[in-house]
């Protein structure tokens, strides 16, 4: 069994989406890349990037947000821009070259992305390869770097807090005992029944879940209220036993959980949120773990993706 636990509201987005910036430009051969979340109702604009710090600090010690053309088109068009356009423009150009000469690369591209509710932001990769080599790479990879402005997006909207600051009484306790019904794999009619409301009510209430929660989906709801701290993975099952990290990643990795008696269960977090203080936490040897949960070794080897002989370390709930 797997489950996604996608509550990463400790997460440091600067840090993780330079981290992800850096791999985009390993894997696509660009000299740097770049995001910028764009707040257009707080006048904020938040990011990460790859590009050279002398730049970045030239960019804001002058100011050049208000200047710069890319936060303005981001924030209004939808289609990608070429860097090029800008070189023949008296009013956009000098900022293009000295963004040149202080290394950030000579050809530039910029994909804006906004989501269902409005929320906007900027996506830039930048190479150094001859004009024609440029040319045919954007054409190549264009589908790929909307892919990735599209996660950074979403990777910068499930972090940022001005962006889902809920308020702490804004899912009636009616609307959170639907939602971790849901999130635990009840379905609708299921739920109607245990808590004794007609079909039609479960089915408003859902809507209002989803709704608050600024989302098109339930699962994608069940997301962003894990993300803002109304959900814990715990919430999903009857009886969770225990939490499990990944030392030399300080992720969770996984949870076991009872269903009865004996009989445990080990969920593999496929991205499990950074644990930031693991005092809690003590080793084990795998071995030692599955004796203890009459698991099998193999199986949390095989779901954890880690080897016999590695230690965990766990917290028991």
């Amino acid at each position: 069994m797997k489950i996604a636990d996608i509550g990463n509201s400790e997460l440091d987005f600067r840090q993780s989406g330079e981290a992800r910036l850096q791999e985009i430009c390993q894997r696509f051969g660009f000299e740097n890349a770049s995001y910028a979340h764009i707040d257009k109702h707080h006048n904020v604009v938040h990011g990460c990037t790859t590009f050279p710090a002398e730049w970045v600090r030239h960019y804001v010690d002058n100011d050049l947000v208000i200047a710069d053309p890319l936060i303005r088109f981001g924030a209004n068009m939808i289609a990608p821009i070429d860097w090029a356009v800008f070189d023949e423009q008296r009013e956009h150009a000098p900022l293009f070259d000295a963004a040149r000469k202080f290394g950030v690369g000579q050809n530039g591209l910029s994909i804006p992305v906004i989501n269902p509710f409005g929320e906007r932001g900027v996506f830039t990769v930048t190479s150094n390869a001859p004009r024609p080599e440029w040319d045919a790479l954007v054409v190549r990879i264009l589908p790929a770097l909307r892919h990735e402005a599209q996660v950074l997006h979403l990777l910068a909207l499930d972090v940022i807090e001005t962006v889902f600051n809920f308020p702490s009484d804004s899912l009636s306790g009616e609307e959170l005992d639907v939602l971790k019904m849901l999130a635990s794999g009840l379905i609708p009619s299921v739920i109607a029944r245990q808590l004794g409301h007609a079909s039609r009510t479960v089915d408003a209430l859902t809507a209002s879940i989803t709704t608050k929660l600024k989302s098109r989906t339930i699962e994608q709801a069940v997301a962003r209220a894990v993300s803002t701290g109304f959900l814990k993975w715990s919430d999903f099952f009857a009886d969770p036993v225990a939490e499990l990290v990944n030392m030399e990643s300080q992720r969770l990795c996984g949870g076991i959980v009872r269903w009865g008696g004996r009989s445990h269960e080990l969920i593999n977090f496929e991205d499990g949120r950074l644990v930031r203080n693991v005092d809690s936490f003590q080793s084990v040897q795998i071995t030692d773990l599955a004796i203890e949960f009459n698991l099998s070794a193999n199986e949390v080897v095989e779901e954890l993706g880690c080897n016999r002989d590695q230690r965990l370390w766990i917290r028991y709930l």
